[in-house]
């Protein structure tokens, strides 16, 4: 009985999984063209990016995602799911399956999820803002230094000083405070769910986790950075704030400059995916549509501080402006 042939009910079939498996070679050759692809045509902190204080391996982003998709044919579909939370908050969360452009066949699928919940969604935290030059500069005076407040000029202020009591400053809310209205931010937790189940889908489908890991550049504010020894910081000196230059031009007087618009693409390629394109797009909507003097360092700084808030209202201005659908 040992070697009698097993019997098989003609309903269903035996598949010998090895018979559709990848050689060896083919492996090998997917890494290689992946490793290709990431160090010719990918671009650091646009496609893929190391985040501080996370290890060596590079976390994969929207761009780089993009780019695997385009290499490997594949095509992303999304199931999304709505839920609403209490105080007008809303969840989503989205199932995005790849699907081979030529063939159609299914070769992975990922999840993601993102909801008006999370701390940078959820929150703003409220600064002091100057009333001389409405710069987020304001910070405590030391005792030795006669206390009160001053416009920090490290923090792009304008060195202006109040004593302690002053209502101009101590009357202004500071600290985190919940966002008054959610659905500010339903678009952008919507594309952000989005972006996590895509990435994880191209991780999946082409096994790059090896190479690429994700998420953590969507979570900066709860990764720990590194202390530093004892040692060095007992025989640092304390700093002392530069003497201003008479001559010098106060910087809220400065047009917008492009190292202000480099680190807010950043810091949109980081924390929401945009592209380079998009980030700009919403930049020049904002240096068009400010009160700050329109193309100033001090509306480039307003970016900067609340470029999430500001990323919420042009969201909102641009679908108000799209034309609604009417029937032939």
């Amino acid at each position: 009985m040992e070697n009698a042939p097993a019997v098989i009910d003609a309903e269903y079939k035996v598949i010998n999984f090895e018979d559709y498996a990848m050689s060896t070679d083919g492996v090998i050759r997917q890494v290689k063209l992946i490793q290709e692809v990431m160090a010719k045509t990918m671009k650091d902190n646009e496609h893929y990016g190391v985040i501080p204080g996370c290890g060596k391996k590079p976390s994969l982003l929207k761009p780089g995602a993009e780019k695997l998709c385009m290499t490997f044919r594949l095509a992303p579909y999304y199931e999304i799911k709505k839920s609403e939370l209490p105080k007008n908050h809303r969840e989503y969360e989205i199932v995005c399956t790849l699907k081979h452009i030529s063939t159609g066949v299914i070769v992975g699928q990922g999840v993601g999820s993102c909801s008006t919940m999370e701390g940078k969604f959820r929150f703003r935290t409220e600064a002091k803002i100057c009333p001389e030059c409405g710069v987020e500069a304001i910070i405590k005076g030391k005792k030795e230094y006669g206390g009160g407040w001053l416009c920090f000029k490290k923090k792009n202020g304008c060195g202006a000083k109040w004593n302690d009591g002053d209502p101009a400053i101590e009357d202004q809310a500071d600290g985190k405070s919940e966002h008054d209205n959610p659905a500010d931010y339903y678009n952008t937790v919507l594309k952000m769910a989005k972006k996590r189940a895509h990435v994880d889908a191209v991780l999946t489908a082409t096994a790059a986790s090896d190479i690429f890991t994700q998420d953590i550049e969507d979570m900066p504010e709860v990764i720990v950075p590194k202390a530093e020894p004892a040692s060095k910081a007992k025989t640092e000196k304390p700093k002392t704030e530069p003497k201003p230059s008479k001559t010098e031009t106060p910087k809220e007087d400065k047009p917008f400059m492009k190292s202000q618009a480099d680190k807010i693409i950043e810091f949109a390629h980081h924390e929401l995916g945009l592209t380079e394109g998009e980030a700009k797009a919403v930049i020049e909507w904002y240096l068009a549509n400010n009160d700050h003097g329109g193309r100033t360092y001090k509306a480039g700084q307003a970016l900067i501080n609340g470029f999430m808030t500001i990323y919420a209202r042009y969201n909102k201005v641009m679908m108000e402006a799209e034309p609604e659908p009417h029937d032939a």
